[in-house]
C-alpha cells in the first residue's frame, strides 16, 4: 500500500492573535492527519506568540519559530520552506479557515497529476456581516496561463505545491512583497503545470486588517513591477495587456482598495464565464463534428435466390 505524502501548512503570524486560534483549529480538523503545522511568528506586538507557544505545547503536530523583529512574508516563508518536511506545501494565512477536506483533495490531485506543480481552489470569502461570496478561479493550465498577466492564477491562502519545485526556482522573493505569492507561480508554472479545483476549500476573512486591503497601494506598486518582470522574463504581454496594467495601477493608487477588489472580482467573473462558454461551445461543436462524420453504412440484399 502507497504510503501518504507528508503535508507541511505554514501559517505566517503577524499580529494575528483575534483569529489564530480557529485558524489552526480549522487545520487540526482535516480529514487527512498526516500533516505538520508551521507557525512562524515574525516579530509580533500583540499575544500571538503566546497563542503560538501555546498551541505548539498542545499538540505535536505544531512547530513554533518566532523572530525578534519584522523580517518580510517573503522571508518568513523561505524559512518555512526550508524547515518543512513535508511533500507538498498547504498555505494559509492567520486569519482564514480551512474545509475538513481540503488537504485530501488537493493531496489526491497532485498524487494523480505529477505534471502539476501547484494547485489551488475557489475560496469562499467572508466578513464580519455574515456576508459571503464565491470567488473562482480557472481549472486548466491552458486557460490560466491565457489570463495570468491580468488576474493572479490563484488565491494564496488555498493554494498546496510541491516543495522540490518551489525551491528549484528559489523560492519567494520579498522585493516583490506582497506580490511575491504571484511571483512565485509564474517561476513555478514555467517548469510545470497549475490548475485550480472548480469548488471552495478555504474561507477567507476580509476585514479592514486583512493584508490585502491593509498594504492594498503597496500591493499595486509591487503588481505593476512583477507585471513588467513577466513580460521580460515569463510571457510577452500584448499591447493591451500592458495599458491594462497602467491603468491598475493608477486606479489602484487613487481609489479605495474595496472599489478595487470589487472592479477585480467582476473582471475575473466575466473571464470565467467566457471560458466556461468557450469550453462549452467547443464541446458541442466537437460532437456535431463527430455526428456528421459517421457513416451510414448501406444494407446489402443478397437476390440470388439462396
Amino acid at each position: 500500500m502507497k504510503q501518504k505524502p507528508l503535508v507541511s501548512v505554514i501559517i505566517p503570524v503577524f499580529n494575528g492573535a483575534k483569529f489564530l486560534k480557529q485558524t489552526v483549529n480549522s487545520v487540526l480538523k482535516s480529514s487527512y492527519k498526516k500533516i505538520e503545522i508551521l507557525l512562524i511568528d515574525d516579530g509580533s506586538t500583540d499575544k500571538s506568540k503566546s497563542i503560538c507557544i501555546e498551541l505548539s505545547k498542545k499538540n505535536k503536530k505544531i512547530y513554533f519559530y518566532s523572530f525578534k523583529k519584522n523580517r518580510g512574508l517573503g522571508r518568513v516563508l523561505n524559512f518555512a520552506l526550508k524547515k518543512a518536511k513535508g511533500k507538498y506545501i498547504a498555505r494559509i494565512n492567520q486569519d482564514d479557515i480551512m474545509f475538513k477536506s481540503r488537504i485530501q483533495t488537493q493531496v489526491s490531485f497532485l498524487e494523480k497529476n505529477p505534471e502539476v506543480v501547484a494547485v489551488g481552489s475557489w475560496i469562499k470569502i467572508f466578513d464580519q456581516n455574515g456576508k459571503e461570496e464565491i470567488i473562482r478561479f480557472l481549472k486548466t493550465d491552458k486557460q490560466i496561463k491565457k489570463t495570468w498577466l491580468i488576474v493572479s492564477p490563484f488565491a494564496d491562502p488555498a493554494v498546496m505545491y510541491r516543495k522540490e519545485i518551489a525551491l528549484k526556482v528559489g523560492g519567494y522573493k520579498q522585493e516583490f512583497w506582497p506580490a511575491d505569492d504571484t511571483h512565485l507561480w509564474y517561476r513555478m508554472g514555467k517548469i510545470g503545470q497549475l490548475a485550480n479545483i472548480q469548488k471552495p476549500l478555504v474561507k477567507v476573512r476580509y476585514h479592514k486588517n486583512a493584508a490585502s486591503v491593509k498594504y492594498f497601494k503597496e500591493l499595486t506598486i509591487k503588481t505593476y513591477k512583477m507585471h513588467r518582470w513577466a513580460h521580460q522574463f515569463i510571457q510577452p504581454a500584448s499591447f493591451f495587456v500592458q495599458n491594462f496594467w497602467v491603468l491598475q495601477l493608477i486606479f489602484g493608487l487613487i481609489t479605495p482598495p474595496y472599489f478595487n477588489w470589487k472592479v477585480y472580482r467582476i473582471i475575473k467573473k466575466v473571464l470565467n464565464y467566457y471560458y466556461l462558454l468557450k469550453e462549452y461551445l467547443s464541446k458541442n461543436l466537437k460532437e456535431r463534428i463527430k455526428v456528421n462524420n459517421v457513416k451510414i453504412q448501406p444494407k446489402i440484399y443478397n437476390f440470388s435466390g439462396q
